[in-house]
């Protein structure tokens, strides 16, 4: 096995020719050489330590959403999936002390409470955290099979709340060790934020204000019954496929162009959000990125836009 010395890590689990398929809610991925899943940070910041120098073109994986592997795979990733507590010790900075701060492990400001949760935590499982303890913020993203680290990296959000609004401060870890940022250094944008060189998100400190669970609990299924009305959920995808260009909507304009139903091999243009790119069965990343360039000539040729991928596209590098 290549890099034996991984092998040294503690905590660091190791698996070997895997197809990262199975890793996508695109069900579409090749094989990686490694994949590596540390379940401490520990474990984390030792691996990106050694991975520097030797494997500097290493890819982090959260869930697996946003996200299209080429056919031909990549040679080593890091995932983030065991990375996943919610909750801060009692006796971080800032933080509850008694029994409240030990049950929940979140901090309070008034009305407004500091939640930690790690990068590879999915967002649906802070949010249902967060409902049963009457903590609001997250829920216009509710149904978005996204992680935290994920979600924080493309500033993932709806027209009602975005990243940007939540994030306190994030934990970075690079080759020399984790240390804490203020959220106004990511320097957000639409679906982007800017992060130190070589560096990945292992943690988040998210503000949440009190409210009512039921009420929390009310606005989720609304966003949840909105959002199964108009976009193509419990099929394969990897979510709006195209950035919204600036004062239009990217599946207003494939729409537009007569798009919808599209198909190339077993990926098909949704019928029901023409930005969604649907895997019908076994549809390839080749299968994908044809369908992508079909759908951005035409528009370019019949509305004059340039649609720019929002999904990130690995092992495509010629």
């Amino acid at each position: 096995m290549l890099f034996n010395d991984l092998l040294r890590i503690a905590d660091l689990k190791i698996l070997s020719n895997v197809r990262l398929s199975a890793y996508t809610t695109f069900g579409i991925g090749g094989p990686v050489e490694l994949l590596l899943i540390p379940g401490t940070l520990s474990a984390l910041e030792q691996t990106v330590a050694y991975l520097e120098d030797r494997v500097p073109d290493y890819k982090v994986l959260g869930r697996g959403s946003n996200l299209l592997i080429s056919d031909r795979g990549v040679r080593v990733v890091i995932s983030l999936a065991s990375l996943d507590r919610i909750g801060v010790p009692v006796n971080a900075p800032g933080s509850l002390s008694g029994p409240e701060g030990a049950r929940h492990g979140d901090s309070a400001r008034g009305h407004v409470r500091t939640v930690e949760v790690q990068a590879g935590c999915r967002l649906t499982s802070l949010l249902s955290w967060a409902v049963k303890r009457g903590l609001s913020g997250l829920e216009g993203m509710a149904g978005i099979p996204s992680s935290i680290g994920g979600s924080i990296c493309m500033n993932a959000g709806t027209p009602s709340v975005c990243m940007a609004d939540v994030v306190e401060s994030v934990q970075v870890t690079g080759p020399s060790g984790s240390f804490w940022l203020d959220g106004k250094e990511l320097d957000f944008g639409y679906r982007k934020c800017t992060m130190p060189r070589r560096s990945l998100i292992t943690a988040a400190r998210i503000r949440l204000a009190e409210d009512s669970p039921d009420r929390i609990r009310e606005r989720m299924v609304r966003v949840i019954r909105s959002r199964r009305s108009t976009q193509p959920a419990g099929k394969k995808s990897a979510g709006c496929v195209f950035r919204n260009p600036e004062d239009d909507s990217a599946g207003r304009l494939i729409d537009r162009c007569g798009l919808k139903g599209t198909r190339v091999g077993d990926a098909a243009v949704s019928r029901k959000h023409a930005n969604f790119i649907i895997n019908c069965g076994r549809a390839t990343a080749s299968n994908v990125v044809e369908l992508m360039e079909q759908i951005s000539e035409t528009v370019l040729t019949m509305a004059g836009k340039t649609l720019v991928p929002e999904i990130s596209l690995w092992g495509f590098e010629s």
